[in-house]
């Protein structure tokens, strides 16, 4: 944008003082008040100009401006200007506006006038085209068509005239009194009333002011007095060239003027409104006063209703004088200028203003830094009160300003003229826009002028972020839409504003390959409205997922369309800066199959210890060996009775009960779960998935000892083959679950205790089972294991997040792989098939730690194998599901997985049913569950339809769609709303009312039984269990182990804590209700493996609703309501559900029918709950798909269709698109198997595909196939019309204009150029035919006119050789598909040529002859998707005019040209290239006579993905003990192994890694001290940290840093020490003082010894100061005396429940003490 000028403009839009009498408005709302120009006024689409005696008058030649050039002060403000140097002066001139060229239309009717007083005085012409007439205030003439000149020697002396004083322009009695600011004014007494008339001149002359402006005979205005001695005020505006004459008046309101200058006397000094005292004009709603100012200053004040009740302006006032006893003009505008034509100034009423000293000024703001003293956003004094600035303002977003007195705050702004102005807003939408300011210091307000919304798009460096568009569940943005099969190619399309982007890409990564492409876009379709961009995704040969998201760029703004901050997908949201939000495209194996049995199952968990004790005889007694801890294991919490509620371990109770998370047994198992099937079986339940079974110490079962033993405490392998044989009985099938990522540590593997009679790895180095774990030598003693050496005690093993109890299994070696599932010959053997042999499927317990899946490690193939395994024995019914919280693309993409434990889906449903968030250590804003926040509908039904999307049909119906688990708290207790204010102790209460939260788990149960997936039920949920929860220190919400709580069965022993469980009707009134839901589940099979399909969201009324369809077989509605009252819902199904079907609500018994319009009416749903309506009797089926639409015939603007006949169908719906695969609209319907589509453009190509329809039960079939048409003219006739022949001398000026005609029956006789008829003149070699010629050259002609009944073309040629050649003209009207070429008689005939009809072109050569030197190329730059060249600029005698480059891929054998660039230009990018493929180049210069250079070198460069060096540099907290390690999802960075890549240490606060990874690869990361037990956290040691993400950039150097600071660790660390390790002589009364990184337990106290007995143990108290993380330890008797003391800092607990993992060795030693109380002196003896 231009730079406004800032020469003196106009001042008209605004007039000071505004119209008749008005009361006080009120005071101004804070809204955001846009300062745009108005719509101009009547005459604004005129073209204006100035003509007068200056230029001869000269209507034509001096044109005035309105956008803000050439003397125009705004732009688009309907005043018109014109900035003109006069040369001769002194003089007085006259002038006009007027129509450029059109005398009959000119402003004003006489001329104006204006006079200069020196030679090329600058002046400035203005015609103000506003329509004034209804703005508030003063009536000033004329209101509209306003000339005016500025710059010019205005006359300082005014005399009214009239008929009243015999037209006397020198009369003294009327001389008009200067009252400053370019206003004069007379209050003239008439004797008689009457009708008058009268103006304001020149004092001595005729020019003047009048009823249509400044003129040489100004039109008079009439007046009128209605009394005798009436007074009438002559009021001129000589700045703005009007005046007005009215009887003297008054108006209405009491205010005063109040300040340092009267002692602040709210009433001593009033304000006028009636023509005295300074006021002005009587009743026009401004009240002012002028007023004495004793001292030259700076004063404040306020305008008062004579009290301190009311006062404007909220701060202070302010003004300044310069001498004593300065007369200042006070004034108080209570009109409302809100509506006012012309300018719009803030503030808008109640506006206080002061005509007094002030005359410097600053625009301050967001934008310069709020600097009121900035020289650069000073304002410029335009003269008649007015002061202007242009600000460049960078950011094109919403900014605030005002306008100060320059080096002060005293300012004007949004609320006035204040000592603390509000600031006003405005929004600036380009960057870099050059922004007007205006003050009108004569009324005091001022405004903001940027430039408006665009109202068409351009190539402006501004990217309209509202027009950009991707919808990735619409296919006319992604076409297949959701997951596709391997070898699918996917079409994605953004929209964009027509007209708008210079260039868009899009941005591909490959998850699997872990390569970035950029691809370029291409505009497939504009609407008028939209362009619309496509590019198309490789088909993939592997499953893999695609991350992709857009780049826009207009000009210099590049912008990115991706997915909103949700990562729901769907539509997403433009950004300045890509935040990786990336869409996902899911690619998978087109031969996935899940096994049936899974999608119709329901599901049961169930926690085999806490289930059902069917033998006490198998169970586990109190003080069983627990890996070395003291007391062993506990029984039933320490009690006897089944019905104990769970004993909380993290109390500081000093009993066994504290510490026993695993440890803790109830004595469930086999047999108890074989008692209970039938019980299960009754509930709906067809699938039971058991916890581990197998043998292991923990209660969880999560320490296997041995995988191919059934648990002892569980029963006997004779007791698992009887429940398989009750499962069989009953068609039940069975999950078992196992993890491979670990074992126990006292399994038979390791054999940490030596309880084996096998040599376990931890036993010996030479153990067959060594090279199962990852050992690291220690020193000795240290260790818990034989070293590699076989020194006692000195090797660690690798654990699972560092617990010790689980050495984790090394997964890659062969002999793991073979016992878990490596033995293809014997599958069966494995431990994978050996249990397929009775169960059917697998849960894998932290999968995702022993592979990561084909995404994260392509070389991993252990899923796959063990898959393999699985289904080698059980190939019908086997059954793969993992844990994993997070997206699970990576393993089920059809060669690993099958499905995997929902927890998104459980987030999703849990949150609708909550009315705040819950938060605990499972779903907080750190963990992939989320926290569970409350969600509208919308954001339901997002979420739902995100997991669609990103899953394989088959794994989407295969998952275990669970609530709660063994991992998470209890359904119950996640839907209570008291959490958030509730402590523990509140929970142990047994009458707590948990019936608010069981009826929210009974809607989310209603959910989760009709919805695609395998519901999945947590043992209890069914009744409602729930125990007491507890929190960890840090005050988090825990779910282990309080989520397994016994079940209350009630003929067990004791008596279930809560009152809702402690009777069989209490259980049973939620246990029906899911019975109820499971029977309409088992019972139709729409609810199992239905469609899904969103019928309603509304979020107003909180209603959401679904349909499941299986065509014939059934289907089902379910409505939601989450409002407080019932409501009663109507659905349209049309399409989607035969019409007369019956439904019955499964909940309510409640019936309903499909009626023949497809509306199920006043669907009764209660409050908080739902509806679950399923079908009964005959379901109709839908009309079979029409498969064979083709089109029959095209003409100019008719597509005609046909088809065969489909079954079941009586009509068709036709739709048609511009777009292929999407974005279809129904252009009609028909009974017949043809359709001919009418007033289509010609030239534009369609797509149609049909449905086939049934209009007796109101079903469509599926889409048809595809078929696509061009329409088009044809062409009757055309030729080559002139000249015949041409003669050029060669360079880069075109050859004379070359014309064709062209005829078309009916169509060009038509005035205006035809639309989709495209004409090209071409030429080509001597005697050559063109058609199908690669020889010939085209060029684009242009429409010109008809001609006759022809269209006419022309077009010029560029020839780059010299010589003779043949030209002639080609026509299209399908776009360039087909042409009709045409010579001097007309077309071509088929099969022959004629040389002698076409144009002879002779070209000759220039004199230049000599070439431009040749230019040595380079590779600049290069990626996976492009490659960059640059090269040196050439040199000519004349100039270069271009560069060709030139390209092969076949090794430098054969090359072609791919592109010119224009000089100067030295730099390519090729953005056409395949990834990994080689490509030479090289590149020819070309001067402007076409003379080409000698090839440059040749270079070569293969489009790769370039390796940066990623540095990695972390600061850490300078007591941070050992190594620091990074861990993340790349095996640059170990593979989310936390001890895997250590960082290098620089100095006790930094660590740093450099590692080379591939430009554009994306993970995400953290730092560890090398277990997940020392992970980073936040500063209090407790808040969980999300991972941190980098996309990995090659930058200018190929190196990218990235920094990070840790805050602090998850382990409690010792910082410091009082007395230090090494101590001596310390006091025994000395307390031990130790620093900590966190808070700790509060029941801190480590075990205080006198060395060398570690038994011999000091009694000592301890406290914890959590404000200052400091331990005080004091002896309670003092420490012993000469001895060293031994202080246990070891295993400590912080409040957040972690365990110091670094030990902290701290000895001291005491001072000596003499046992008696005094000394004893000895006598001196001499000899």
């Amino acid at each position: 944008m231009k730079a406004l000028r800032l020469s003196l403009a106009v001042f008209l839009a605004i007039s000071l003082f505004l119209s008749p009498a008005a009361s006080l408005a009120q005071a101004p709302t804070q809204e955001i008040v846009q300062s745009t120009p108005p719509t101009a006024g009547i005459m604004a689409d005129i073209d204006w100009c100035v003509a007068g005696s200056m230029n001869g008058w000269d209507n034509t030649s001096n044109p005035m401006y309105d956008d803000g050039t050439n003397g125009d002060l705004l732009a688009r403000d309907g005043i018109y200007s014109l900035e003109m140097s006069i040369a001769t002066a002194p003089a007085t001139y006259e002038w006009k506006a007027v129509e450029c060229g059109n005398w009959g239309l000119a402003y004003p009717s006489a001329n104006s006038w204006f006079t200069t007083s020196v030679a090329d005085q600058t002046v400035t012409f203005t015609l103000d085209t506003n329509d004034y007439s209804a703005n508030a205030g003063m009536a000033l003439l004329p209101a509209g068509n306003i000339v005016n000149v500025t710059g010019d020697d205005l006359p300082t002396s005014f005399t009214a005239v009239g008929d009243f004083q015999g037209w006397d322009n020198a009369n003294p009695a009327t001389l008009m009194t200067d009252m400053g600011n370019g206003f004069h004014r007379l209050v003239y007494t008439f004797p008689t009333e009457g009708t008058y008339n009268g103006k304001a001149v020149i004092t001595g002359t005729w020019n003047a002011f009048g009823a249509d402006g400044r003129s040489t005979n100004p039109a008079n205005i009439s007046f009128t007095t209605t009394e005798p001695n009436q007074d009438v005020v002559f009021l001129l505006d000589s700045f703005s060239g009007r005046m007005l004459i009215e009887p003297v008046s008054s108006g209405t309101g009491t205010w005063y003027a109040a300040g340092s200058f009267n002692g602040w006397d709210e009433d001593a000094n009033p304000l006028y409104d009636d023509g005295t005292n300074g006021d002005l004009l009587g009743g026009d709603g401004i009240f002012s006063l002028d007023v004495i100012i004793p001292t030259a200053g700076r004063h404040e004040w306020k305008v008062t209703d004579g009290t301190w009740d009311v006062t404007y302006p909220s701060a202070n006032s302010w003004l300044i004088t310069t001498s004593d006893n300065q007369v200042v003009k006070l004034s108080f505008d209570t009109n409302d200028h809100t509506d006012d034509a012309g300018w719009r100034l803030k503030p808008f009423t109640n506006i206080l203003h002061a005509w007094d000293s002030t005359s410097d000024f600053t625009i301050v703001g967001d934008f310069q830094g709020w600097d009121n003293s900035n020289s650069s956003t000073a304002m410029n004094d335009l003269g008649h009160g007015l002061f202007h600035r242009s600000i460049q303002i960078a950011d094109p977003t919403e900014h605030v300003y005002k306008a100060v007195s320059t080096g002060t705050w005293d300012a004007i702004g949004n609320d006035n003229r204040s000592i603390n102005a509000n600031n006003i807003p405005f929004t600036v939408y380009n960057a870099d826009d050059i922004v007007p300011f205006l003050l009108d210091y004569r009324t005091g307000r001022v405004g903001v002028f940027p430039t408006p919304v665009p109202t068409e798009a351009s190539h402006d460096n501004n990217v309209w972020w509202d027009y950009l568009a991707h919808d990735s569940r619409d296919t006319l943005y992604r076409t297949p839409g959701g997951p596709v099969t391997t070898g699918t190619e996917v079409i994605l399309r953004l929209r964009a504003a027509q007209g708008d982007l210079t260039e868009a890409k899009l941005r591909l990564y490959n998850d699997r390959t872990n390569v970035q492409s950029i691809l370029p876009m291409s505009v497939a379709y504009s609407d008028g409205t939209y362009d619309w961009c496509e590019a198309a995704v490789p088909a993939s040969a592997d499953p893999t997922v695609y991350w992709y998201r857009f780049i826009a760029i207009d000009g210099t703004d590049t912008d990115y369309y991706e997915d909103d901050a949700a990562r729901t997908m769907g539509l997403g949201q433009a950004f300045d800066e890509t935040n990786d939000f990336s869409y996902q495209l899911t690619v998978y194996a087109p031969d996935f199959q899940t096994p049936d049995w899974i999608k119709n199952a329901i599901v049961y968990q169930v926690f085999p210890d806490r289930f059902r004790d069917g033998d006490p005889s198998n169970n586990k007694p109190a003080g069983t060996f627990f890996y070395g801890e003291d007391g062993g294991t506990i029984y039933r919490s320490d009690t006897t009775d089944w019905n104990t509620y769970i004993c909380d371990p993290r109390a500081d109770t000093n009993d066994p009960c504290e510490g026993s998370y695993s440890k803790n047994f109830y004595g469930g198992d086999l047999a108890g779960l074989i008692e209970k099937l039938d019980y299960l079986e009754g509930l709906g339940v067809n699938t039971i998935y058991l916890n581990p079974i197998f043998a292991s110490p923990s209660n969880h079962g999560y320490d296997t000892t041995d995988y191919l033993s059934i648990n002892e405490m569980f029963g006997s392998q004779a007791e698992y083959d009887a429940l398989i044989s009750e499962l069989d009985l009953r068609s039940m099938h069975l999950i078992v679950d196992g993890v491979f990522n670990h074992v126990s540590s006292d399994s038979k593997y390791l054999d940490r205790y030596e309880r084996y009679d096998e040599v376990g790895a931890c036993e010996s180095p030479t153990s067959l089972y060594r090279e199962w774990f990852y050992f690291t030598d220690v020193p000795a003693g240290t260790g818990p294991c034989v070293g590699s050496d076989g020194t006692p005690n000195a090797a660690t093993y690798e654990s699972w997040w560092g617990y010790d109890t689980l050495p984790k299994l090394n997964s890659s070696n062969p002999e793991v792989r073979a016992w878990i599932w490596d033995n293809q010959d014997n599958p069966e053997t494995t431990v994978a098939g050996h249990w397929m042999l009775t169960a059917d499927g697998w849960r894998l317990d932290v999968g995702g730690d022993v592979d990561p899946g084909t995404l994260n490690d392509t070389t991993n193939d252990y899923w796959e194998g063990f898959r393999d395994t699985v289904h080698a024995v059980n190939s019908e019914e086997g059954y793969i599901t993992g844990e994993e919280w997070g997206i699970a693309n990576s393993w089920l993409l059809g060669g690993e997985w099958d499905a995997v434990m929902n927890y998104q889906f459980s987030s999703a449903v849990l949150s609708l049913w909550r009315d705040t968030t819950f938060t605990d250590n499972d779903h907080n804003a750190g963990s992939s569950a989320g926290a569970l926040a409350p969600l509208s509908m919308e954001q339901f039904d997002e979420r739902i339809l995100n997991l669609q999307e990103r899953y394989a049909p088959e794994a989407f119906y295969a998952m275990l769609n669970l609530f709660g688990s063994h991992d998470t708290n209890r359904a119950v207790f996640m839907l209570d709303e008291n959490t958030n204010d509730l402590e523990p102790a509140d929970y142990l209460d047994p009458d707590y009312d948990w019936s608010p939260a069981i009826e929210k788990l009974k809607g989310a149960a209603l959910v989760q039984m009709t919805m695609p997936g395998a519901p999945t039920i947590y043992y209890g949920d069914e009744v409602g269990l729930v125990g007491p929860v507890a929190k960890d220190g840090s005050g988090v919400w825990q779910d282990d182990p309080y989520n397994r709580q016994p079940y209350p069965w009630l003929d067990e022993t004791g008596t279930p804590h809560y009152t809702h469980l402690q009777s069989q009707t209490a259980q049973d009134e939620l246990y029906d209700y899911y019975a109820t839901l499971t029977a309409a589940r088992n019972d139709h099979v729409a609810l199992r493996t239905g469609d899904y399909r969103t019928l309603l969201v509304d979020d107003e009324n909180a209603l959401y609703a679904y349909g499941r369809h299986v065509p014939e077989d059934g289907l089902a509605i379910v409505v939601i309501n989450r409002g407080s009252s019932q409501q009663l819902v109507s659905l349209d199904v049309d399409g989607y559900l035969p019409y007369g079907t019956n439904l019955t609500d499964v909940l309510s018994a409640n019936t309903y029918t499909i009626d023949a319009t497809g509306l199920v009416e006043n669907i009764v749903v209660p409050a908080n709950s739902g509806a679950v309506l399923v079908s009964s009797g005959f379901i109709a089926a839908p009309p079979e798909p029409v498969i064979d639409l083709e089109v029959t015939d095209t003409g100019a603007d008719t597509v005609s269709l046909a088809w065969s006949a489909a079954t079941s169908a009586n009509a068709y719906e036709v739709y048609r698109s511009y777009l292929s695969g999407g974005g279809y609209e129904l252009v009609g319907e028909t009974s017949n198997t043809t359709f001919t589509d009418t007033g289509l453009t010609p030239g534009q190509r369609v797509y149609y595909i049909v449905f086939a329809k049934s209009t007796i039960v109101g079903l469509l079939s599926g889409p048809s196939n595809e078929v696509s048409a061009l329409p088009a003219y044809t062409i009757d006739w055309a030729n080559l019309q002139w000249p015949y022949s041409t003669t050029h001398t060669i360079g880069i000026n075109p050859t004379e204009n070359i014309y064709g005609q062209v005829y078309i029956e009916g169509v060009t006789e038509l005035p205006g150029a035809t639309t989709g008829l495209l004409a090209q003149v071409g030429y080509g070699p001597n005697n050559s035919d063109p058609r199908g010629n690669p020889g010939w050259i085209w060029s684009d002609a242009r429409y010109t006119a008809n001609s006759g009944n022809n269209d006419e073309f022309f077009g010029s040629l560029i020839p780059e050789n010299v010589g003779e050649f043949d030209y002639l003209y080609r026509y299209t009207t399908d776009g360039g598909l087909t042409w009709v070429y045409a010579y001097i008689d007309g077309p071509i005939p088929d099969g022959t040529y004629d040389p002698t009809n076409a144009g002879d072109l002779t070209v000759n050569p220039s004199t230049d002859l000599t070439p431009p030197s040749a230019p040595v190329l380079s590779v600049a730059d290069w990626s996976a998707s492009s490659i960059s060249l640059s090269w040196t600029e050439s040199t000519d005698e004349v100039a270069v005019y271009a560069y060709d480059l030139y390209r092969s891929s076949d090794g430098g054998t054969t090359f072609s040209k791919i592109d010119r660039v224009m000089a100067p230009t030295l730099t390519y990018t090729d953005t056409t290239v395949l990834t990994d493929q080689l490509y030479y180049y090289y590149v020819i210069a070309l001067d402007t006579s076409f003379n080409p250079s000698a090839p440059s070198n040749t270079v070569s460069q293969t489009a790769e993905a370039k390796l940066v060096a990623v540095t990695f540099e972390v600061t850490v907290p300078e007591w941070t003990p050992g190594t620091v390690y990074i861990v993340g999802g790349h095996p640059a960075v170990g593979d989310w192994n936390p001890g895997s890549v250590a960082m290098t240490k620089v100095s006790d606060t930094l660590w740093t890694y450099t590692v080379d990874i591939l430009d554009g690869t994306s993970f995400e990361f953290k730092f560890t001290r090398g277990s997940w037990e020392t992970v980073m956290k936040g500063a209090d040691g407790n808040q969980e940290l999300a991972n941190l993400p980098i996309t990995v950039t090659y930058g200018a150097d190929g190196t990218q840093l990235y920094e990070y600071t840790v805050l602090n660790w998850r382990d409690p660390i010792v910082i410091s020490t009082s007395p230090v390790d090494g101590a001596t002589d310390v006091p025994v009364d000395n307390p031990i003082v130790v620093t900590w990184s966190q808070a700790m337990a509060s029941d801190t106290c480590p075990a205080v010894w006198v060395e060398p007995n570690q038994a011999d143990l000091v009694d000592v108290s301890c406290s914890f100061e959590p404000l200052t993380n400091i331990l005080t330890i004091n002896p309670v008797s003092g420490w012993p005396s000469s001895s060293t003391i031994g202080v246990g800092l070891s295993g400590l607990g912080d409040a957040g429940g972690d365990t110091q993992q670094v030990s902290y060795p701290l000895f001291f030693t005491t001072e000596f003490a003499d046992p008696l109380p005094y000394k004893t002196y000895l006598p001196v003896i001499f000899r």
